[in-house]
């Protein structure tokens, strides 16, 4: 992944610090940096080096102060902002309308503005008409529609970033003055990581279920000692540290992760407090799974990951208990156990800095996650009552529908091909841009494939990436969300894929499977279905074979 760093301000030491926290989360990126407020250059350039490097991302960061130092430095009463700064915005847009017209394919990411203390006018703001701030909640009310309305745009909230920890921290007036450069070292760190989250949304690396402790972590005592009627947990006074911890990760959970209990504790007197205390947020439906019972965590938190069919390293798990976090660290690597505050009036603060949620945008897949893995559980659950699997299948009376992608379904497709890992043949990851291209050129097809079932619509839970090359049809992406592993959706899929080369005279199918820790799953799909070894990775199959659509799966194909 390329990506290219453009500023009014010398961000090297900015650009240096993403660079290692690439490094430490594993994320291959090749970096350019342009030079001191060379942006403009850079953009209007022809054959200019950033062009060159042809960059995956681009993240432009205009400092307003610098964008606005000369009208700043002019006698105020003479200076009209309402009109100054949005000309200045305006010719902003131009040159960024200049940058996607020469590079398509990549996503800009750009600052929001903020306004030196130093220059607002002091008690002036707000009831002056030389007021500065207004002008810039404006503008940046305008940035945020202009990318609305662009897909190949993301903000970042940098203003928050100052509100939240203060210039008197972030900034360093001397660095601004020897370096062009007001960060401090601790705001370089907090800006890099502001960056780094939005590499991971853009990305889609995130967590995909929290793990949390019930005493002491969702409310305060604990329930099989103190009683219902005197745990720590109301809607005013010290209780609402713990009302607003659950609040926090109540909204996580309506953004689609999962979530589950993992707490030492007698079942009885942990679910009476959840059931029945009238300030409980997060009642035991809210939760895909419950570990209540006296097993190591470590334990319970491995059956936790089993029963929701992901890796443990999509867990996050917080509990209040050092002794408990450590034995998980140890004993389950991949699992995020970050130390809670000891304080839990910073409980909900703390969780709301995590980078572990990242998201630019949520899907249909995203707010109906917790639903479907609660029907997923029933499907499991009514599978005991059947003498064979098949007899199963034919009862969930499943329905598969075949489409090309259209702009409804690219974000669930880009989402898939970038954050599953179980049944991914391949793990190419290809950003929206990427799929939008391959949609527009004739030699790819890009398919997603939906399931209902008698339990319910699973939504989009698959994606195919098809080429076609020298007579023969490549399948170079292949992708089923983890819920349906086991249906044999899969075969359904290349049912189709079979049919759609035959339609086209083609006689032969190219799939690759590159083995990686995570996709032991589908390693023997190619074979099963028939395909021949044709290399290393490599399997084909002659369309003179036939590969058919189970009979218990209706096919609705487009």
């Amino acid at each position: 992944m390329k990506i290219a760093f453009l500023s009014n301000y010398t961000n090297d030491l900015i650009v240096r610090s993403v660079k290692k926290r690439l490094e430490t989360e594993r994320i291959d990126g090749d970096v350019y940096i342009s030079g001191y407020n060379q942006y403009i250059q850079e953009i209007l350039g022809e054959s200019t080096p950033f062009y060159n490097f042809n960059p995956e991302l681009v993240f432009l960061s205009i400092d307003l102060n610098e964008l606005l130092h000369d009208v700043f430095r002019k006698d105020f009463r003479h200076v009209d902002f309402e009109k100054v700064v949005p000309d200045r915005l305006a010719a902003l847009f131009d040159r960024i309308a200049v940058l996607h017209r020469k590079l398509p394919d990549a996503t800009l990411f750009l600052d929001n503005f903020s306004v030196d203390s130093g220059t607002a006018f002091g008690t002036m703001e707000y009831n002056s008409p030389h007021s500065v701030i207004p002008v810039m909640n404006k503008v940046n009310a305008e940035l945020h529609s202009f990318a609305l309305s662009r897909s190949y745009v993301r903000i970042i909230d940098v203003e928050s970033l100052i509100r939240r920890y203060g210039e008197e921290r972030l900034f360093d007036r001397r660095m601004h003055y020897v370096s062009k450069c007001k960060w401090s070292f601790f705001g370089i760190e907090k800006l890099s990581g502001l960056y780094l989250a939005h590499i991971k949304a853009y990305k889609g690396i995130r967590k995909k279920c929290i793990v949390v402790d019930l005493d002491n972590t969702l409310w305060g005592g604990i329930a099989g000692q103190d009683g219902i009627e005197n745990i720590v947990l109301s809607s005013d006074g010290p209780g609402k540290a713990y009302y607003d911890f659950q609040k926090s990760i109540e909204r996580l959970y309506h953004s689609g992760i999962l979530l589950a209990v993992c707490s030492k504790n007698n079942d009885r007197d942990a679910l009476e407090v959840m059931r029945n205390h009238p300030h409980m947020v997060l009642r035991p439906d809210r939760f895909t799974v419950m570990k209540i019972n006296w097993e190591r965590k470590d334990r319970n938190i491995r059956e936790i990951a089993q029963e929701l069919n992901i890796g443990l390293d999509s867990i996050v798990f917080l509990d209040d208990s050092d002794f408990e976090r450590n034995l998980v660290l140890s004993q389950l690597p991949g699992v995020e156990a970050p130390a809670l505050p000891e304080d839990p009036a910073y409980f909900a603060d703390f969780l709301n800095t995590l980078e572990n949620f990242n998201f630019h945008e949520l899907t249909t897949d995203d707010f109906d996650r917790n639903k479907n893995y609660r029907v997923q559980a029933e499907r499991e659950k009514s599978k005991s009552s059947f003498d064979t699997v098949e007899e199963y299948y034919r009862s969930l009376q499943m329905q598969v529908q075949i489409k090309p992608a259209d702009d409804f379904s690219l974000p669930r497709i880009v989402q898939l091909i970038n954050k599953t890992n179980q049944f991914n043949l391949t793990t190419r990851r290809y950003s929206e841009a990427d799929i939008r291209r391959f949609m527009s050129n004739g030699h790819y097809h890009v398919l997603y494939l939906s399931l209902a079932d008698r339990f319910g619509d699973n939504g989009i839970v698959g994606t195919a990436i098809l080429t076609v090359r020298d007579s023969k049809l490549y399948i170079d992406s292949f992708i089923l969300s983890c819920r349906v592993i086991g249906r044999t959706v899969e075969t359904a899929l290349l049912s189709y894929i079979y049919n759609f080369a035959r339609d086209k005279s083609i006689e032969q199918i190219i799939g690759e499977c590159i083995p990686t820790p995570k996709n032991e799953p589908c390693r023997n799909m190619y074979p099963v279905h028939g395909f021949d070894k044709a290399g290393e990775n490599c399997w084909q199959l002659s369309t003179d074979k036939i590969i058919a659509c189970p009979e218990w799966i209706e096919m609705k194909a487009e």
